[in-house]
């Protein structure tokens, strides 16, 4: 199970008490788009966290919900934040 996760982190995902940290502004980070083929690893992983979600994981809706709505142009930052999620 491990390797699954270094094909998409290239690490073991690091465990978060916090997915996103206080007053933190996705739709103002400036970091470089991801290429195709990270923009559709992002878009899996986002339907994996909603799927989480409809599980039951309700504490993270509300961080899932707002990095879905860059699902169409993702950039690196928003990845970090979504690993953040997932960890």
């Amino acid at each position: 199970m491990k390797d699954q996760y270094k094909i998409f982190f290239g690490t073991s995902p690091k465990f978060e008490m916090n997915p996103l940290v206080e007053n933190d502004h996705p739709e103002l980070d400036e970091s470089e788009f991801l290429n195709e083929d990270e923009t559709r690893i992002y878009q899996s992983l986002i339907d994996c966290t909603q799927w989480v979600v409809q599980l039951g994981r309700f504490d993270i809706a509300v961080h899932v919900m707002t990095l879905s709505s860059f699902r169409a142009q993702p950039r690196r930052g928003h990845l970090e934040r979504l690993k953040k999620v997932i960890g």
